[in-house]
């Protein structure tokens, strides 16, 4: 055998055991499923069935897709012509608000179009639900519409002097808005009643940033326009604590646990809302999302899945991804899409779980996939491609020794600096929480991680050197 042919044949067997070696065990689903067009949005459980939306956008049409319990397609909606935004499901009813200034309902089974309505101006902030039963809608840059999901017809309106530039729900619904200086952008706060649109409180002893403020029980997590954390009560609007560190963004709150994002998004902060005590971590590649169950945190970016204890920031274990390009929080893990390599022709699909890197199930596919919805008969997945697939519902087994993980939701988060707040049964005094102990250095992957700081019940959080730290 010569030697060129020698090499071709190392060549190839390279090439294969690549392939071999890096594929993954797919997940076979209980039922799979396709449309003629492509998936843009997210599923939504209405009635007893499943929406979410489709088309092409090269020809401007665009539909909603129902279909029931065992994937069959049992309604398609009117056609749109604009592109909406995520379907809202409340009940029976499914609302959809596009870029032409239309708001419509439609009713399930069936998709049969309700009702219709058209705002003055085109919104730029995507409709969002209220409560169970009702929806906002910005109609103009400057008015807010509370509008009833079965009927259509407005319940409340709020005009603000003002541009609006973003708003959230929580106990409370906080608007953020102000006039617009283009080179220094500074928003204020005023917090909506629900029930009838009437003022809760305002803030603007500070400038606020635009960033989507972040909710958890009585807690309302805004930032100053220099990036500054500040924490207040939703229902007066007290401010609670403001850190003085600048440039961070709040991300996202996991039970007690508030991420924010600093350095561009290359670091990773996380601080208890319980105690105060915080550690950081740097970032692989482009950070994606988090997720958390018990006293487990998975942080994914575009290259890796990290475990890390939710109370010290110790890593636990590490996946490597290659390439991922979205990530969900979903049942006891992480939703991960991602490929062997950029080049890699297959796209998965993978569900992971926090107690070890196993992928608990996991598809191929073409195209990217959407976050999947959790059914009493497993997990719904659509991919862009137009496929829609329930894979089976994971089977909580543990092996022989194992010990499970908690649920982690606290029945009453008490946030350190609130002294008006009512503890948990299981949680004592701010001032006097027991503080984790700093995080063991074990690895090369520890070794950016901060200490936790222990905070008393009177003084702000004094973790200034742990955050600003650079690798």
């Amino acid at each position: 055998m010569s030697k060129r042919l020698i090499g071709i044949v190392l060549v190839l067997a390279c090439v294969a055991a690549f392939h071999l070696l890096g594929s993954h065990v797919e997940t076979p689903p209980v039922w799979s499923r396709a449309i003629s067009a492509k998936v843009f949005s997210d599923p939504v459980a209405a009635g007893n069935n499943f929406v979410f939306l489709g088309g092409d956008k090269g020809k401007r049409s665009f539909k909603l897709f129902e279909v029931d319990a065992a994937g069959t397609l049992v309604a398609e909606s009117p056609e749109l012509n604009s592109l909406p935004f995520q379907p809202i499901a409340l009940g029976n009813m499914v609302i959809t608000g596009d870029s032409s200034r239309m708001v419509r309902g439609f009713s399930v089974p069936g998709l049969k179009l309700v009702w219709e309505n058209g705002t003055v101006e085109q919104f730029r902030i995507a409709p969002m639900k209220a409560d169970n039963e009702r929806i906002l809608i910005q109609s103009t840059a400057s008015t807010i519409f509370c509008i009833d999901s079965r009927t259509g017809k407005p319940v409340w309106e709020y005009t603000f002097p003002d541009s609006l530039v973003n708003y959230a729900v929580g106990k409370v619904i906080v608007c953020l808005h102000g006039y617009n200086d283009l080179k220094e952008p500074k928003w204020k706060a005023t917090a909506l009643n629900p029930e009838d649109g009437s003022v809760a409180w305002t803030f603007a002893a500070l400038p606020l940033g635009q960033d989507t403020p972040l909710f958890v029980q009585n807690i309302c997590v805004m930032a100053s326009n220099e990036g500054e954390i500040m924490i207040f009560d939703q229902d007066h609007g007290t401010l609670l604590h403001k850190n003085e560190i600048k440039g961070l963004k709040a991300s996202q709150i996991l039970d007690d646990i508030l991420i924010m994002l600093a350095s561009g998004g290359s670091r990773i902060v996380c601080m208890s809302l319980m105690t105060g005590a915080s550690w950081s971590t740097t970032v692989q590649a482009g950070y994606l999302n988090a997720a958390r169950y018990g006293n487990r945190l998975m942080l994914c970016d575009k290259k890796a899945l990290r475990c890390l204890d939710a109370n010290t920031g110790e890593q636990l274990w590490k996946k490597d991804l290659s390439d991922a390009y979205n990530a969900f929080p979903h049942r006891r893990g992480i939703f991960v899409t991602h490929k062997d390599s950029f080049f890699a022709r297959t796209t998965y699909g993978s569900y992971i779980e926090t107690d070890s890197n196993r992928t608990v199930w996991a598809t191929g596919g073409r195209s990217l996939f959407m976050k999947p919805l959790v059914t009493n008969a497993g997990d719904m997945l659509l991919s862009y491609d137009g496929y829609y697939m329930m894979m089976p519902k994971p089977a909580y087994e543990l092996s022989s020794g194992q010990t499970p993980i908690a649920d982690p939701t606290q029945n009453s988060i008490k946030f350190w600096k609130d002294e008006t707040a009512t503890p948990s049964a299981d949680v004592t005094a701010s001032g006097s929480v027991p503080q984790p102990a700093p995080a063991a250095q074990t690895d090369a992957d520890n070794t950016d991680i901060t200490g936790n700081t222990p905070v008393s019940g009177g003084t702000d959080i004094d973790i200034d050197d742990g955050w600003k730290k650079t690798d």
